[in-house]
């Protein structure tokens, strides 16, 4: 397996790419995702370093974006967003988001930011040291609150990271995101 950046003549092919992925869950019909990304893309959040893919053989088989997020608008080029994180359908349970994970979170540190925020399975992002982002005084906004507190989770890229960061996450900032 080999990490790189997105291509852009590769942009249609990575939103199509998520969407069939996030289609095929229990909890997505894969719009949002494929909108998120796009959406993205657009605006001046988006970090082209951060657009990342796994290839193996040469094939894609996994994307992720980490994306500047500010909190209770402020702190934009602190902390960054997790979101979409999409594996191959035929790839996953392999450990490629775990090598995705991995290498993008070195680069995110390499790169200065302070934190990262994530939305989803906390049994899975804990692994990574990602923890319940109210532990740091981040917290969701009413606006769009997951599915439990549990689910808003935050990791510190350098010590003491997040400890001067706190406020409300609210992902309303992107379309593809309002509930």
């Amino acid at each position: 397996m080999k990490i790189r950046l997105v291509h852009e003549e590769e942009y249609s092919f990575i939103e199509d790419f998520v969407y069939e992925i996030f289609q095929n869950t229990n909890y997505s019909d894969g719009v949002a995702e494929k909108a998120l990304v796009r959406e993205i893309r657009e605006k001046h959040y988006y970090i082209p370093q951060l657009d990342l893919v796994v290839e193996k053989e040469g094939v894609i088989i996994g994307h992720f974006i980490l994306s500047k997020l500010p909190i209770s608008n402020k702190y934009k080029n602190k902390i960054l967003m997790l979101s979409p994180v999409s594996v191959a359908i035929n790839h996953q349970r392999q450990g490629v988001g775990k090598y995705m994970l991995q290498e993008g979170i070195k680069l995110a540190a390499k790169l200065g930011y302070k934190g990262i925020i994530v939305e989803g399975d906390n049994h899975y992002y804990h692994r990574f040291g990602f923890r319940t982002s109210t532990d740091f005084g981040i917290y969701a906004s009413e606006k769009n609150l997951p599915p439990s507190e549990e689910n808003l989770m935050a990791m510190e890229l350098c010590e003491n990271g997040l400890a001067n960061i706190s406020g409300e996450v609210d992902y309303s900032i992107y379309d593809a995101l309002r509930h």
